[in-house]
């Protein structure tokens, strides 16, 4: 018996130390929800205005372009549910926050779950999606957070980067191809160096507005929920003398034209009528012509230069608000 379980001991070892190895690796690695979470703690005493949404506020707000002290805490699907929380958990720490940006695309409206986002992001933040337990995923990030594949490829990238950039100054965070690793993150921000030339075809166009077709149309159920969390949320600012303002950044052309019209209706309906019952501003840029391919990633992404281009515009229709209430002020 004692030999038997001798054996089973030396057989688990190996997989354990591994186990063990990669949950050390993955609670101490630097990602980009810890970058920007706690990125804005450090510059709580600056941060006027912060920017939320998905990848598509990701990678368009550029919050050095703006006049006001601007901070980039959007990321990859991340929807309002999280946009939210994040917001209130920071929001005593930001004494001169005064406009939160909260970026509503066509899709926002259509998920609260991040999928498997949801545990990486708490990794980062702390933010439970609904409260649910995180036992599991706490007990090891390798095998109940991360998943065996995506730790091992994290590891991966960790180990060429290092060897790749040894002495070179380089992003630590996993980013996403096209964004370049000897690039700086700027207040939250980076975003993609060029355009993939690969993503403006017809066929790709239609594949990529298809897919947020279906997304919308599958859940439905869900729009009413996200609504009503968007609007305790706005009332929440509101009643702390921060004013929030939705925004849509801005899509390519062709895959703008693809996209469901009546979903695009309702869509707009639902902002204008938050606006009107709020009293706040919703400004739509998805369709903005000063946009050419040359400023796109692919056809829903900014790259730098877009992103630049835009944040300019976006920062200048935030100084129009504040310059208006100065004057209300004074007078």
């Amino acid at each position: 018996m004692r030999l038997f379980g001798k054996r089973i001991l030396i057989f688990l070892l190996p997989p354990l130390i591994i186990i063990f190895s990669l949950d050390t690796f993955l609670r101490v690695q630097n990602d980009m929800y810890k970058e920007k979470y706690y990125g804005a703690i450090e510059n709580k005493d600056s941060i006027e205005v912060i920017i939320l949404g998905n990848s598509h506020a990701t990678y368009a707000v550029d919050p050095t372009a703006f006049d006001l002290y601007a901070y980039n805490l959007a990321y990859v699907n991340q929807s309002i549910y999280f946009d939210k929380r994040i917001t209130l958990s920071l929001m005593n720490k930001l004494e001169k926050l005064r406009y939160v940006l909260i970026s509503v695309d066509f899709h926002s409206f259509s998920f609260s779950s991040q999928g498997i986002r949801d545990v990486w992001s708490y990794y980062g933040n702390g933010i439970k999606y609904k409260d649910r337990n995180y036992l599991l995923e706490n007990l090891s990030p390798s095998l109940f957070g991360y998943t065996p594949k995506v730790a091992l490829s994290l590891l991966k990238k960790r180990i060429i980067k290092a060897i790749k950039y040894r002495n070179e100054t380089v992003i630590t965070c996993d980013v996403e191809k096209g964004i370049n690793l000897k690039d700086t993150i700027k207040k939250g921000f980076v975003s993609f160096e060029v355009s993939k030339e690969s993503a403006f075809t017809e066929k790709e166009l239609k594949k990529k507005a298809d897919g947020y077709n279906g997304m919308v149309k599958k859940n439905k159920k869900i729009r009413q929920e996200v609504i009503n969390d968007l609007e305790d949320f706005i009332q929440i600012l509101i009643d702390n003398n921060i004013t929030p303002v939705l925004f849509t950044a801005p899509v390519y052309k062709g895959y703008y034209s693809f996209l469901d019209t009546t979903a695009l209706r309702e869509n707009k309906k639902i902002l204008m009528d938050l606006c009107r019952k709020y009293d706040i501003k919703y400004w739509d840029f998805s369709n903005l012509n000063i946009m050419t391919q040359d400023d796109f990633y692919n056809c829903d992404h900014l790259n730098k230069k877009g992103a630049h281009k835009f944040s300019v515009l976006l920062s200048d229709s935030i100084l129009d608000i504040n310059n208006k209430v100065a004057e209300i002020r004074e007078n």
